[in-house]
């Protein structure tokens, strides 16, 4: 009797098991045993739920005028708006202009800026024959006299019709890049044999041959 008593208990706690088991994942709309309720049942209002303690009955609340999102305080104008606080155009660069600096600007310039602007800056970009305003030349003398505040504002704000690249180039130090990638491509389509070669290059380093070296002899 006591054998047949313990297969019975033993079959029932592994017909248990079982059925435990299979249920484990099952999509239920039943709601949840809780023994240890804690924290699990809160007096709370989940999204677009109303309350009626707002006059708008709206449980979602706007943020408070003037909230800044963590890592997005915006305190030095030089640097993320190219102006001074009296609102004039800043004439330098607020980053570091290095090597990398200038691979960054050139990265996010063929990316961002040629379609319009053409490779060399001349305005000549691919839309252009596709009948898009062309963009002034940054070689020209009025861009060649603007301070680096304000092409950066031309980036960051637009100019003209040019819209606002702030949300595709979403680092203030791209945008800095990209200024200082124009300011070396200015210097750059009008630097002379004699410049070139007191910074150790030549027309063979980039690629251009002995038909440029003798263009920057005349």
């Amino acid at each position: 009797m006591s054998i047949q008593m313990n297969g019975k208990i033993l079959l029932v706690i592994l017909s248990a098991a079982f059925i435990l088991a299979a249920c484990q994942g099952m999509p239920s709309e039943k709601t949840q045993i809780q023994p240890q309720q804690n924290m699990y049942w809160q007096q709370k209002f989940k999204a677009f739920e109303p309350n009626d303690f707002f006059e708008d009955r709206r449980a979602m609340r706007m943020p408070v005028e003037g909230t800044i999102p963590r890592g997005h305080l915006r305190q030095d104008l030089a640097k993320y708006e190219g102006i001074n606080p009296n609102g004039s155009y800043i004439d330098f660069i607020p980053v570091a202009v290095t090597r990398e600096l200038l691979d960054r600007g050139r990265a996010q310039y063929n990316i961002s800026c040629t379609p319009c602007h053409g490779v060399s800056g001349y305005g000549d970009g691919l839309v252009i024959s596709r009948g898009y305003v062309p963009p002034p030349s940054f070689h020209e003398e009025r861009v060649l006299n603007m301070v680096d505040g304000e092409i950066y504002s031309a980036i960051y704000n637009g100019a003209g019709s040019m819209p606002s690249y702030r949300r595709m180039v979403r680092l203030a130090e791209d945008r800095w890049a990209i200024v200082a990638y124009i300011r070396a491509m200015q210097i750059s389509q009008g630097a002379t044999e004699d410049q070139i070669r007191a910074v150790g290059l030549s027309a063979e380093h980039f690629g251009l041959g002995e038909a440029s070296a003798n263009l920057a002899n005349q």
